[in-house]
C-alpha cells in the first residue's frame, strides 16, 4: 500500500515538472510557429483607367410614315358601307375612296360619299365595311410615299435635351443587320399629356427604295457627347458613408481606396471627373471585401501574360 501511494505521488510531481517547463514556452510563442499573425491576400481582377469619347443615346421605336399625309373623314356619321381604295392606292382629289349610310331606323337617308381631299397615296385604311363612324373617325390617310419620315415618341424626362439636328441609327425588321442614318427634323413643342411623351419626327440622310411608308423602325437617338474623358467600367464603383469609390492597385500588390466624381453613363462605361489618372488600374472584381491598404493578388495580369504567351507561340 505505501508502495503504491509513492508511485501516484511520484508521477503527479513528474506532471508537474513537465508543466512547468513546457507551458511558458507555449505561451510565449518561442515554440508555436502558426501563432504568428498573417495579413490576408485577396484574389482580384483589375483593369486600366481608359481615356475615349463617350455619345449617350436613347432608345425608341416608332412608325415610318408619308411626310405629307391627310386623314380623310366623313361629311356625316354612320355605317361605312364601302371602300373603294386598297393600301398603297394611287387616288387624284375629289375621287370617292368611301361611302357612309347616315341612315337610322326609319329615316332613311341617301348614300354620303367620302372624297380625297388631295391627290398621292392612300398609306392607311384602317376600318372595314360595316364599322359605325362619326365625322371625327379617319377612314383613311392620303399621303406622298415618295417622301417619307419616322415619327417616335420621346419620354418626357429626356425633353431638355432634344432639339432639330440631333443624328440617329434606325433600324427596320425587314432589313436585320442594316442601319439607316437619320437626323431630327422637328420636336414637338408640347408633351402628351396621357402618354407623357415628346413627339419627334426624323428624315433619312438617303433615300432608299426598299424604306416604305408602314414599317416598324427601331430608333437609337444619339443625345450627349463628351470627347477625351477618362473611363472605367460601372462595376468597379462601390459606394462607402455616401461617397463613390474604386479601389486603385499600387505597385507594391496593395489597394487604395479612392473618391471619385462621375459623369455620363453609356452602356457599362462610366466617365470620372475627378479622382483618377490615366494610368491607374481598378479594381473591377473582388472588391467585395476590400478595405484600405489590403494586400491583394491580380489575376488579371497572369490572365493577359498567358494569352500573350499562347499569341506568340502560334
Amino acid at each position: 500500500m505505501a508502495k503504491r501511494s509513492f508511485v501516484v505521488v511520484l508521477f503527479i510531481c513528474v506532471i508537474a515538472v513537465a508543466a512547468a517547463v513546457f507551458i511558458p514556452q507555449t505561451a510565449s510563442g518561442s515554440t508555436n510557429p502558426a501563432a504568428e499573425p498573417t495579413q490576408a491576400v485577396y484574389t482580384v481582377r483589375s483593369a486600366q483607367v481608359v481615356q475615349q469619347d463617350l455619345v449617350s443615346y436613347i432608345e425608341s421605336n416608332g412608325d415610318v410614315e408619308a411626310i405629307s399625309s391627310v386623314e380623310v373623314y366623313p361629311d356625316m356619321g354612320g355605317k361605312l358601307v364601302k371602300t373603294s381604295v386598297a393600301l398603297g392606292s394611287q387616288v387624284q382629289r375629289g375621287q370617292v375612296i368611301a361611302e357612309v349610310d347616315p341612315s337610322a331606323p326609319g329615316v332613311p337617308y341617301a348614300i354620303s360619299p367620302v372624297r380625297a381631299p388631295i391627290s398621292g397615296s392612300v398609306t392607311s385604311v384602317p376600318l372595314q365595311p360595316g364599322t359605325t363612324v362619326t365625322t371625327a373617325t379617319a377612314v383613311a390617310v392620303i399621303g406622298s410615299i415618295d417622301d417619307i419620315q419616322v415619327s417616335a415618341n420621346i419620354p418626357e424626362r429626356y425633353a431638355a435635351i432634344l432639339h432639330t439636328g440631333l443624328k440617329a441609327d434606325i433600324s427596320l425588321e425587314a432589313y436585320p443587320g442594316e442601319v439607316f442614318g437619320a437626323t431630327v427634323t422637328r420636336v414637338s413643342p408640347v408633351v402628351d399629356s396621357l402618354s407623357r411623351t415628346k413627339e419627334v419626327q426624323l428624315v433619312f440622310d438617303q433615300e432608299d427604295e426598299r424604306i416604305n411608308a408602314g414599317m416598324f423602325a427601331k430608333i437609337k437617338l444619339y443625345t450627349t457627347e463628351t470627347d477625351d474623358v477618362l473611363t472605367v467600367p460601372e462595376t468597379c464603383i462601390v459606394t462607402s458613408l455616401g461617397e463613390q469609390c474604386v479601389f486603385v492597385l499600387n505597385s507594391d500588390s496593395t489597394v487604395s481606396q479612392r473618391a471619385i466624381t462621375t459623369g455620363m453613363s453609356v452602356d457599362g462605361i462610366v466617365e470620372v471627373k475627378s479622382g483618377l489618372n490615366l494610368d491607374d488600374r481598378v479594381i473591377v472584381e473582388g472588391m467585395q471585401l476590400l478595405t484600405d491598404g489590403a494586400l491583394v493578388r491580380d489575376i488579371s495580369q497572369n490572365t493577359a501574360a498567358a494569352a500573350s504567351a499562347q499569341g506568340g507561340a502560334a
